[in-house]
């Protein structure tokens, strides 16, 4: 059998416009565009991926609630002399001195494919800036699920109403800041959040000037029972677990958002002008590690 030799024209012909080169393109387009589209698609569905960015284009904005606070900006190489980026652009946020404020920055799981997930993967990079220097604690990133109700801010989780497991720092010592999770729970005694730190191997004493890969993992409780997990990684190696833990005594309870959280205090504010950075934020429905080196 002769081969039909392949031309535009025979393309365009097949399709009944002998003579538009515009629609011959626009068809031409469609059959490489739409299968690499669909490939792209499911290559994320099989990743678990929800949401990432590197804060390069104002484009994350869009999916992010709490950026409007004047403590929060983008910042790049040459902002300062000793600020080395990420990768590109970088999320700084500034605690003033005599402050609490930060940022109080929220990633809602509610309008995303699939609503609120029992799971969750968050990665994010961390640099504490050059002067960075708490003689207090804190809040940093971690999830949430406080629905307004319980589990934070000294209201109690019951199970019924909220939890949360914030990241945490605490007072620096000997140049390095320690972290953890800060963890209102269905379990908890008194009136604010327990302190976990990520002690394992000295892997959460953190130090200045330097970029960390945290990421935090977190699976719900079976309603009543303390099966619950928090995991958290540094560079990639195992920080902290605790795989006994009861967040909720309810199945409407989930995980509510990404809380990007930055608070000194307690009721001591800031005693100092402290910055810290944040790059490369992940959101996902399964493991995913360390940025791979260029």
């Amino acid at each position: 059998m002769a081969m039909r030799e392949f031309s535009l024209k025979n393309v365009s012909d097949s399709m009944g416009y002998p003579c538009d080169l515009s629609l011959q393109m626009n068809q031409i387009s469609r059959l490489i565009l739409v299968p690499l589209m669909i490939t792209t698609c499911l290559a994320q569905q099989e990743s678990g991926l929800i949401f990432e960015t590197g804060f390069e284009d104002e484009a994350w904005k869009k999916n992010f609630k709490g950026i409007e606070r004047e403590t929060i900006k983008i910042v790049e190489k040459g902002h300062s002399p000793l600020y080395l980026p990420h990768s590109g652009k970088a999320l700084e946020i500034l605690t003033p001195k005599n402050a609490h404020y930060g940022a109080s920055i929220e990633f809602p799981f509610k309008n995303t494919k699939g609503g609120e997930p029992t799971e969750i993967y968050f990665r994010y990079y961390l640099r504490f800036g050059a002067v960075w220097n708490p003689t207090g604690g804190g809040k940093l990133p971690g999830i949430g699920a406080t629905y307004g109700q319980g589990g934070w801010g000294g209201r109690p989780s019951n199970g019924k109403n909220g939890w949360s497991a914030r990241g945490l720092f605490g007072p620096q010592k000997n140049g390095k800041t320690p972290i953890g999770f800060y963890c209102y729970h269905a379990d908890m005694k008194g009136k604010y959040g327990e302190h976990w730190l990520w002690e394992k191997d000295q892997l959460g004493f953190l130090e200045n000037n330097r970029w960390y890969c945290i990421e935090q993992y977190a699976k719900l409780n079976s309603i009543d029972q303390n099966d619950g997990i928090l995991r958290g990684w540094i560079d990639g190696k195992l920080a902290f677990e605790n795989t006994k833990i009861c967040m909720r005594r309810s199945p409407d309870i989930k995980i509510q958002n990404i809380w990007i959280n930055v608070y000194h205090g307690g009721a001591d504010p800031s005693s100092s002008e402290d910055r810290l950075y944040i790059d490369d934020i992940v959101i996902s429905r399964h493991p995913i590690g360390p940025k791979s080196s260029p």
